[in-house]
């Protein structure tokens, strides 16, 4: 008999929504959504504009979704978009002054909620889970390159429309044998 693991992802997300609801208060009380709010603090790291890609990937959102916080962020007066001079293909994002006020009236409220969680774990074991999160991270985006991204994703999807006869199901709803050609 093969005893189950724990549920990595699954226990990590218990652990973000539990992180979460200590801060999900104050974002709301400001009228910013938890994505919003990524998308807010890693663009008030740094005084330069950064390319789209570059915070989808920071803040660990897909393209399709950075692009309906950035509309949604853009029409709040927080965040500015312009498209390179250099290269009409990037989009550069940076915050605005309100955004940067915003972030300022923010971060006390924050880092309250950072100081109270320190003093309950202990600053040692705090910075003990920041390393092993860090670490193991690394770890996994080395050792899983290639499972990673669309090639990824399409595998999962041909996997899950074949059918347990060997059939599998084409876009337009027919059947094909195993072997025999798409039109």
């Amino acid at each position: 008999m093969n005893p189950r693991r724990r549920n990595l992802p699954l226990a990590l997300l218990h652990a973000r929504e539990a992180a979460m609801g200590h801060f999900r208060p104050i974002l709301k009380a400001h009228g910013l959504t938890d994505q919003q709010w990524r998308v807010v603090r890693v663009l008030s790291e740094t005084e330069e504009p950064l390319e789209s890609g570059r915070v989808a990937e920071a803040c660990q959102l897909l393209a399709p979704s950075l692009t309906g916080i950035l509309k949604r962020l853009v029409e709040m007066g927080l965040v500015e978009r312009a498209w390179s001079r250099t290269d009409q293909r990037r989009q550069l994002v940076t915050l605005t002054p309100k955004g940067r006020a915003l972030v300022d009236r923010m971060t006390p409220l924050i880092d309250r909620q950072y100081r109270l969680l320190e003093a309950a774990l202990g600053k040692e074991r705090l910075d003990a889970i920041y390393d092993t999160l860090d670490r193991l991270t690394a770890l996994l985006k080395q050792e899983a390159p290639a499972r990673t991204g669309r090639a990824a994703a399409l595998r999962v999807a041909r996997a899950a429309t074949r059918r347990p006869t060997g059939r599998t199901r084409l876009r337009r709803g027919r059947a094909r044998r195993p072997g025999q050609r798409s039109t």
